[in-house]
């Protein structure tokens, strides 16, 4: 039995010293990517911003606001360091990021993170430090970031409208399609099907019939469409808040030879997308300009990093892009 139980203790001995290493090195490693200053032209820059974003995303939002932010800081006489966390992190490994990033004393922080209390607690931390802290399209409320640059959720509602309004003049019956990022239940997903309302009130022929979030998964909006073309043809469009889940719901709708019978309205300019677009596959689609939020995220942050203020909401804006390029 002693034998038995020296044996379980060297094991969980040996487990525990693996975990602790595992910590180490991941935190040891990002100290390192912290502290590592851009090698770029811009070194000798009066300002350091740093910028903490999801490193990937279906539509390339965050990589394309990312570059924008790139060009706008070097613009502006700032040096931009980039960190970036995988969008399935725990809120753990982004408030790490924030408190990590306070070691350098930066003169500003543009943070895109999910709602959590240890996110807002180190953006907390950032602000009592006197570092100015802007949210980028995903507000933090009742944290003490300075600055949120991003869409309105109402807005993308009422544009949707305004799109299926100019789309089918004859009226339409319409399922709103939210992603996660725009969960239904959520404030942010209210706040669009709200403005849809809102956008539709002079249209009594159009009419939002149902409103669903889709499931993690490349199936998840096709999974959707069979149910709208299957239980719900009442229903004649879609709007799809996901460039990604937009894009699957097309190409459902092109496999079943079904074109037509569902329309589609999607969201964003991811190029496959848009491509859809021109083919008259999708209707429409609300576009965002990732260009000009990372633009504006860093001309706020540049602005509060020299002592001046600037508005604590600024919207971006929004576009519809139709079929032939035009858009508004």
């Amino acid at each position: 039995m002693r034998g038995f139980l020296k044996i379980a203790l060297a094991i969980s001995g040996a487990a525990f010293a693996v975990t602790l290493a595992a910590s180490i090195a991941v935190t040891a490693r990002l100290r390192s990517d912290i502290a590592a200053r851009p090698t770029k032209p811009g070194d000798d820059a009066l300002f350091h911003l740093i910028a903490i974003v999801p490193s990937s995303d279906a539509g390339r939002y965050y990589a394309r606001a990312l570059e924008s932010m790139g060009r706008a800081a070097r613009k502006a006489g700032a040096a931009l360091q980039p960190l970036t966390y995988a969008q399935g992190d725990a809120p753990e490994s982004i408030a790490r990021l924030l408190i990590l990033a306070a070691e350098l004393e930066p003169d500003g922080v543009i943070v895109s993170a999910p709602l959590a209390p240890l996110v807002v607690g180190a953006v907390d931390a950032l602000a009592a430090a006197g570092i100015p802290v802007v949210a980028l399209e995903s507000d933090l409320p009742g944290s003490a970031r300075a600055a949120f640059v991003g869409t309105n959720p109402y807005s993308i509602g009422a544009l949707a409208a305004t799109a299926v309004a100019e789309s089918f003049p004859n009226g339409a019956e319409v399922a709103l399609v939210l992603s996660r990022d725009f969960a239904d239940g959520s404030p942010r997903g209210a706040s669009i099907a709200a403005g849809f309302n809102y956008g539709a009130r002079d249209r009594h022929d159009i009419r939002l019939a149902m409103t669903r979030t889709t499931r993690e998964g490349p199936s998840a909006s096709e999974e959707i469409v069979r149910e709208l073309l299957a239980e719900r043809g009442d229903i004649s469009v879609a709007v799809f808040i996901g460039a990604r889940d937009a894009e699957g719901a097309a190409r459902a709708l092109i496999e079943y030879n079904k074109v037509g019978e569902l329309s589609i309205i999607g969201f964003d300019d991811d190029p496959t997308l848009l491509e859809l677009v021109q083919l008259g596959v999708v209707a429409a689609s609300i576009a965002r300009s990732p260009e000009r939020s990372g633009e504006d995220a860093v001309l706020a942050a540049m602005t509060l990093a020299r002592g001046g203020r600037t508005s604590a909401y600024i919207d971006p804006g929004l576009r519809v892009i139709r079929r032939g390029g035009s858009d508004r």
